[in-house]
């Protein structure tokens, strides 16, 4: 992407600004403090983020995130990366580790769990592996333009 067409969040997509502030947001609360409640919400967000992302590359690709046969509801995760990689023919060879993510969000959402420091450090870093390199490799954007440098720093 050259210089003179640099994309600024005023002309990211409102699904893409949405991922990038829910990603700081989650990172916010990833680096504020290691209790429950900071460790649930960093793992809902960055996880939230990550769906927003493939949802915009769905998007992006010019197929529809809407579900075929609802078209007032979105597709989910899984939609999303049938999508990416059936019709689009995009790789995410991070898919088994953001998987153990969702799966630890849905707990979280659904039955209540409570991720341990670990258990989120583990999940941030790995998730933070794709959204760089799926931000730079599918959506052409330099991540340090819309995540806080203090937070990628410390990643």
């Amino acid at each position: 992407m050259s210089s003179a067409k640099k994309k600024t969040s005023a002309n990211l997509s409102p699904l893409l600004r949405s991922a990038f502030e829910v990603l700081n947001h989650g990172l916010h609360h990833y680096f504020r403090s290691n209790t429950i409640m900071d460790m649930k919400f960093a793992l809902l967000h960055v996880d939230q983020a990550i769906e927003l992302l493939l949802k915009e590359r769905v998007r992006a690709g010019g197929k529809s995130i809407h579900k075929p046969n609802n078209p007032k509801e979105t597709i989910s995760i899984w939609g999303a990366y049938d999508i990416l990689t059936k019709d689009l023919d995009v790789q995410v060879p991070e898919k088994p580790d953001l998987e153990l993510l969702h799966e630890e969000r849905n707990d979280i959402q659904h039955k209540y769990a409570n991720p341990s420091p670990e258990d989120a450090a583990f999940h941030v870093a790995y998730a933070m592996k794709f959204i760089r390199r799926f931000v730079k490799d599918e959506l052409a954007l330099d991540i340090k333009e819309f995540v806080s440098a203090e937070y990628l720093d410390q990643l």
